[in-house]
């Protein structure tokens, strides 16, 4: 008996051990997407009556961000259900049709195995509600207008209603999403002519309804093509299975005009630069994105960081702005005001005696935009952070110092913490490194007064000792300096590297705006030009550089935005493609032909 239960358990343990199986260590990954069996209906087929669409596949599936993936062409009023069932996608519409017109359902990457997560690359399924599917194409590129750089995740939109307002109004009848290459492809098209339009959607409407979404448009109408299709695929199916279909589509030949090849069409730019390989890559129509310039102003904040300044950041830059006083009990005049670089904030430096508030009407060239009563002194602190009240001095910043040479060519500068009302060049002394005085005159360099520079400079790799002693400095309030010494020296010539830039522009009238930038396209010096010609450009710090030149076509001297509705394109900028390298002591000559 023992014997026996001896024998039964061991022959359990074998077959457990049998029903235990192992994955094979080592092997190559699966690599393989999963593929379409069969559909119901097929892709690309015409009469489609609405209802389910049914896709099986030869492996499980998963969706991953189908919602924000899934793009449908033209678009529906509600985005279609999908769901997984076995080895299906189940697709379950929700609108009523419109007749004659073919659809694209755009999966995107969504659609992949569970096991090692191969998606199914720019996977579509096309039907037709009419007796044939649409065959024609269009395709392009959006970028940036300004930086040129691609503009990814931004919908491509095509139109018939001809109408300017149709962006405001209307949704698209065909759309695409751009890559992160900003490229763009739609197909399945209908023959006409059509508006296109991009647009940086930022409330998922497809309607172009709020001020800081970014769009692009072309001056005129689009025309689809008819591309003839690529070669026959291989039809035999994957390892040698008939049933199997190679292009993962349905086991239909997707129609012509499905792959166009390259497009020179009407509306294309070439960026400057780009090389005919890059160019083969972008077909069709190239749209330069912008964000319009916000003509809504206001003051968004004001703050008072110290007694007597109150600073007004404005919406938008102004213009020309003026204020008046609503309480009659300001001297006139009462403020110094002091503009930002960007024209976006203002420093009203009020003159003593300073007010405790202010009411006040600001207008910007003319118009009036807000009405203001604030404080015009600074909260006071309280509680243990407070920090007891000491005498106040001026401070001076200097534009040299022992760890940063002034360079040889720019003069000693100073920066009062606030206007000032005098200065005393008597209570300061300068002299070199061997003790030698040094004569110098100093003068105001801005209207606010709070800079000032030496009238020349100082020469090329010498040391200097400056001393200033308190009261050479006083501000509007009647506050003055303490003791400032400080010990600098001057860069020499061959610290730096200069930058030959031979120029060719084609047919096209100036001005131009020629533009020096670091590698992070940060502008440093730029000059207004005319035309071809050679431009120097000296005393660089070793670095690399590039170049940009905008095409200031309304001659302000700055880079303009474009404006749909009076069909005003952004004013046209181009790049140096790559950085030059520049060293100490050294020349360098690069030669740029920019065709306009």
């Amino acid at each position: 008996m023992l014997l026996r239960y001896s024998l039964a358990a061991l022959t359990g343990l074998f077959f457990f051990a049998c029903a235990n199986i192992v994955s094979p260590e080592g092997g190559p990954r699966d690599e393989t997407p999963p593929r379409v069996i069969r559909s119901t209906p097929e892709n690309f087929s015409p009469n489609y009556d609405g209802g389910e669409i049914r896709i099986y596949f030869d492996e499980f599936v998963q969706l991953k961000d189908i919602q924000q993936q899934l793009l449908v062409s033209p678009p529906l009023e509600n985005q279609p259900e999908v769901k997984i069932k076995g080895r299906s996608v189940i697709l379950e519409l929700k609108d009523t049709l419109r007749p004659n017109t073919t659809y694209n359902f755009f999966f995107g990457d969504a659609i992949s195995d569970i096991t090692e997560s191969n998606p199914i690359p720019n996977f579509q399924f096309v039907v037709s509600t009419g007796p044939f599917v649409d065959s024609l194409s269009l395709r392009g590129q959006v970028t940036d207008a300004f930086t040129l750089e691609p503009a990814s995740g931004i919908y491509v939109m095509m139109y018939n209603n001809l109408s300017d307002s149709v962006p405001y109004l209307e949704r698209p009848v065909y759309l695409s999403k751009t890559n992160k290459e900003g490229l763009f492809e739609i197909t399945n098209l209908r023959e006409g002519q059509y508006k296109l339009f991009a647009l940086d959607d930022l409330n998922a409407n497809f309607l172009f309804d709020l001020p800081n979404e970014r769009i692009a448009f072309l001056d005129s109408l689009v025309t689809p093509l008819y591309v003839e299709p690529p070669a026959e695929p291989d039809t035999t199916g994957v390892d040698g299975d008939p049933s199997l279909p190679v292009n993962g589509l349905g086991g239909d030949t997707p129609p012509a005009g499905r792959q166009p090849e390259v497009l020179i069409t009407p509306g294309m730019e070439t960026a400057p630069g780009d090389s005919l390989a890059e160019m083969e890559t972008v077909a069709g129509y190239r749209l330069r994105m912008f964000r319009e310039a916000d003509t809504l102003q206001r003051v968004v904040s004001s703050a008072v960081p110290r007694n007597g300044l109150v600073n007004l950041v404005f919406r938008v830059p102004f213009k020309e702005i003026t204020f008046r006083d609503l309480s009659n009990s300001l001297p006139q005049p009462w403020h110094i005001p002091e503009l930002s670089s960007k024209r976006d904030t203002l420093s009203l430096w009020m003159l003593p005696p300073t007010p405790d508030s202010l009411w006040i009407e600001v207008a910007d060239g003319g118009v009036v935009t807000d009405t203001l009563k604030i404080s015009a002194k600074p909260r006071e602190q309280r509680g243990r952070g407070a920090v007891a009240e000491t005498s106040p001095t001026l401070s001076m910043k200097l534009n040299a110092a022992r760890t940063a040479p002034l360079p040889f060519f720019k003069k000693l500068s100073f920066t009062a913490s606030a206007p000032l009302e005098e200065f005393k060049p008597e209570h300061m002394t300068l002299m070199t490194a061997d003790s030698l005085l040094v004569d110098f005159s100093m003068d105001f360099t801005d209207d606010v007064r709070r800079k000032i520079s030496l009238s020349d400079t100082l020469g090329q790799g010498a040391g200097f000792l400056l001393e200033i002693l308190p009261g050479a400095f006083t501000d509007i309030y009647g506050v003055t300096n303490d003791t400032i010494k400080a010990a600098f020296s001057t860069s020499k010539p061959e610290d730096y590297g200069m930058v030959i830039l031979n120029l060719e522009i084609g047919e096209g009238n100036g001005p131009f705006i020629l533009q020096l930038i670091d590698k992070d396209s940060k502008t440093l010096e730029e000059t207004i030009i005319e035309g071809s010609g050679v431009y120097v450009f000296r005393n660089l710090l070793p670095a690399n550089y590039g170049f940009r030149i905008i095409h200031d076509l309304n001659q302000n001297g700055y880079w303009d935005t474009g404006n749909y509705l009076q069909k005003i394109q952004p004013e046209p900028v181009y790049l140096y493609r790559g950085m030059l390298q520049t060293r100490q002591n050294w020349e360098s000559e690069v030669n740029w032909n920019v065709n306009l």
